[in-house]
């Protein structure tokens, strides 16, 4: 599905977020303000402001997973994706947070607009889709922002035309059980959808006004944020919510509440790439300066996991060194010179710890000094660019340690989108369901269909020559059988079947947030005792902290949810009620 432009809402009486950005001013503001040549909020098409919430999202979720500056994306380096190095690696590969407010970088807009969607679906001709894509989207964008701070604003949210400037932060399990209780009413809603118009057909940019797709991404949200709240399960039955119950009945009843099932009905948008609106955000059409894209590095944790399973998705996410260092006796400590196939390479006389030779190296976790890692100098950087002249070579330049793959600085890619939900973690997530036994069916089963939905997403298929020989260096054809009875092996041999099942999802999880959530939730897989620097220990940051728009504006009601967590400190380092008292992660 494509995301096609953004339609700016400035004209739409939404007014400036003040504490959680999720209220507006009232109508004075608004009325200071208005263009005479513009249309008014009520004459845009409620289609149109769909494509507006749809398009707006697929930005934020790949700021949020991968693309943006340290402001708003750390969760890759927190979750060992990525590293960085060159800049701002202290604030992200050692966790030093800053506080996030839901005005960085517009965060707030495809909430704000979701809501306001809502209320101008009625009277549309396809108001029940209208209506049902609004709920959905809400629900997306309250359960990332209940899940990163804790805390925040939902009963009282986006009221601002009401006069509503400083809301009560709803307590998360509130939140959760709202949340859950619109993605029923979204699916009953998208059920009565049977039809749309050519209109809404052409301004859905995520499924082209497919009712069922829709319906399917509903129902998957639904269950993952059931198995976000299984922790919480006893808590949640006192509310009238009982997890594993809810749980099977979607699963049970797939006719009332289809699920995505193939990764061809993945939740996902893609990038036209025209202009600097549309485009995949480390583009050069977005990101003109080169050095934006070659600072984030793979991280050596997912790297490794990859080489070490013969995973072919090693050679699509990521790039081979530059130059590669091998053991050769070239008469020299160090020599960087010329294969005999005019590669260049940089070679050894004696195998050292400190240097690794492979064709893919990824950053270690947390370290001080990333910029010179795997032995980077600037003179062993200046000898193989003058050797090769389309070495890279300005700033973050480490030709010695992988960058990722060059579909990742591209404008538009079809493996590159935006995802709000995959095949493949509903697979995982079915998987360690069936472990807990809500659910009948092998748990083996879905893990392997989890492992294959994410080579499927990545366009992988057997004989596809995409896999790293460790040995030989080579990239060799993938034998999917072979590769599918290994994982079945490593399933099977496993002590802990939920970790098994988390590890793999954590590496399908690659430019999602959602590693994060499942992580903290579990403590699987174990990647703390990575860092080489951290600041507390093996520990990862479990949360956002509250920015100062919150603070500011809407201090009381900021200050109740930071007592709430615990410790009652507003840092990243405090678990809110999700985590607390579940001895997870840490």
């Amino acid at each position: 599905m494509k995301l096609i432009n953004k339609l700016s809402l400035d004209v739409i009486r939404f007014g400036m977020p003040l504490s959680l950005l999720l209220a507006g001013c009232g109508d004075k503001f608004t009325d200071t303000n208005i263009n005479p040549n513009a249309l008014t909020d009520k004459q845009i098409k409620p289609a149109f402001i769909m494509t507006s919430v749809i398009s707006q999202s697929a930005i934020k979720v790949a700021e949020t997973s991968l693309t943006s500056n340290v402001t708003m994306c750390v969760i890759p380096e927190a979750m060992q994706y990525t590293q960085r190095d060159f800049l701002e690696y202290a604030v992200t590969n050692t966790f030093g947070w800053s506080q996030l407010s839901w005005s960085t970088r517009d965060l707030f807009k495809p909430l704000s607009n979701a809501v306001y969607l809502e209320t101008r679906a009625a009277g549309d001709a396809d108001s029940s889709f209208i209506r049902g894509v609004a709920l959905v989207m809400q629900s997306y964008w309250f359960g990332f922002n209940t899940s990163g701070w804790g805390d925040v604003p939902y009963s009282q949210a986006m009221k601002g035309a009401d006069n509503v400037l400083q809301p009560v932060y709803d307590k998360q399990i509130d939140v959760f059980k709202g949340i859950l209780s619109d993605l029923d009413a979204a699916n009953e809603a998208l059920t009565k959808a049977t039809a749309v118009t050519s209109t809404t057909m052409k301004a859905d940019a995520l499924f082209g006004g497919d009712p069922m797709k829709w319906r399917k991404f509903a129902n998957s949200l639904r269950l993952r944020f059931l198995m976000r709240l299984s922790e919480k399960a006893t808590e949640m039955k006192a509310q009238g919510v009982d997890v594993a119950a809810e749980f099977k009945k979607i699963v049970d009843d797939q006719t009332k509440y289809p699920i995505i099932n193939s990764s061809a009905e993945n939740a996902a948008a893609s990038f036209p790439g025209n202009n600097n609106v549309d485009s995949w955000p480390l583009g050069p059409l977005t990101t003109p300066t080169t050095s934006e894209f070659y600072r984030k590095k793979p991280a050596a944790t997912i790297i490794n996991f990859l080489k070490a399973h013969n995973d072919p998705r090693l050679t699509v996410w990521f790039a081979p060194t530059d130059v590669q260092t091998l053991v050769r006796d070239k008469g020299k400590d160090m020599v960087i010179m010329k294969d005999e196939n005019g590669v260049v390479k940089r070679y050894i006389k004696t195998y050292s710890p400190d240097i690794d030779t492979s064709l893919y190296v990824g950053l270690k976790i947390g370290l001080s000094n990333p910029d010179g890692y795997n032995n980077n100098k600037a003179e062993y950087l200046n000898e193989a660019a003058a050797l090769n002249s389309a070495i890279y070579k300005s700033g973050a330049a480490n030709p010695f340690v992988s960058y990722l793959a060059p579909m990742y600085r591209q404008d538009r890619n079809a493996l590159v989108k935006s995802i709000f939900i995959s095949a493949a973690e509903v697979q995982f997530t079915l998987a360690e369901a069936a472990v807990k036994g809500w659910i009948p069916g092998a748990a083996l089963d879905y893990y392997i269909g989890g492992i294959t939905a994410s080579l499927e997403q990545y366009g992988i298929n057997n004989g596809d020559v995409k896999v790293y020989n460790t040995q030989t260096h080579k990239i060799v054809a993938f034998d999917k059988s072979a590769f599918v009875n290994s994982m079945t092996a490593e399933y099977n041999t496993a002590t802990n079947k939920t970790e098994a099942i988390l590890t793999q999802k954590w590496a399908a999880a690659f430019v999602t947030t959602d590693g994060w959530f499942d992580w903290r939730r579990t403590g699987f897989p174990n990647i703390g005792k990575n860092l080489m620097n951290g600041p507390q220990g093996e520990k990862i940051p479990v949360r956002f902290m509250y920015g100062d728009n919150e603070l500011n504006y809407n201090g009381q009601n900021a200050n109740a949810a930071i007592a709430n967590l615990a410790p009652t400190t507003n840092d990243q380092w405090s678990k809110m009620w999700l985590i607390q008292g579940t001895g997870k992660p840490w």
